[in-house]
């Protein structure tokens, strides 16, 4: 908005929706719930018509899960897990494209993870989407650039932001303004990937020893 931008953004649900819009007034709020196709057809067709040129996939749910465990208290879903992660934003997408390529340099960007780089023991499925995402991104990104239809497709690879999902885990995060910031500066430099903070280490180690990264990596 600072940057004179329209801003769109969604909630799962309705309460979380009016939350946001008290929080933050100057975006409109839309009510979207990515693992249901249905809300995904509806919202797109309440914004098709609002000139929109850039779609920012951010949305993700990370369970921690362990294979082994024993407890059958906690409830766990790849399929929420999968859906929300990776299956949404790519429906999401398909459904924008025809929209943003009649727009001015119209842009795509799949917010990943430092984990699509080198997994964690403890969100395996979390780690898989994000990997999945990344490799999904590249491939749409090729297309793109065959196609001749003028979308720019970007990744950002984000370390460990301070949100709501990461509460209680791990240190040294990073601004959730931090890390939107920089993405919006990669976006603006055009660049294909967007390493943000630690990201950017972990981006050199995996080339110089992918083994040293993914033990670093495996227990965070």
């Amino acid at each position: 908005m600072h940057r004179g931008a329209t801003v769109i953004s969604t909630g799962q649900t309705q309460d979380s929706v009016t939350k946001a819009q008290q929080a933050m007034p100057s975006v409109l709020w839309f009510v979207l719930d990515l693992s249901d196709e249905s809300h995904l057809k509806r919202f797109v067709g309440e914004i098709e018509h609002l000139n929109i040129n850039l779609l920012i996939n951010n949305a993700g749910v990370q369970q921690l899960r362990d294979f082994t465990g024993s407890d059958e208290n906690l409830a766990f879903s790849t399929s929420l897990e999968t859906s929300i992660n990776f299956v949404g934003p790519i429906e999401l997408t398909a459904l924008m494209l025809p929209i943003l390529k009649n727009q001015k340099e119209p842009k795509v960007v799949f917010v990943t993870s430092g984990l699509a780089l080198a997994p964690k023991r403890s969100s395996p499925v979390y780690c898989a989407t994000k990997a999945a995402l990344r490799s999904f991104a590249k491939s749409l990104r090729a297309q793109m650039k065959h196609s001749g239809w003028g979308i720019s497709v970007s990744e950002a690879l984000p370390p460990l932001v301070d949100t709501d999902m990461t509460k209680g885990r791990g240190t040294r995060k990073i601004t959730a303004d931090s890390a939107a910031l920089q993405t919006l500066n990669g976006i603006e430099a055009d660049k294909d990937e967007i390493y943000i903070g630690a990201s950017s280490l972990l981006r050199v180690i995996m080339r110089i020893s992918p083994k040293l990264g993914e033990f670093i990596m495996v227990n965070r």
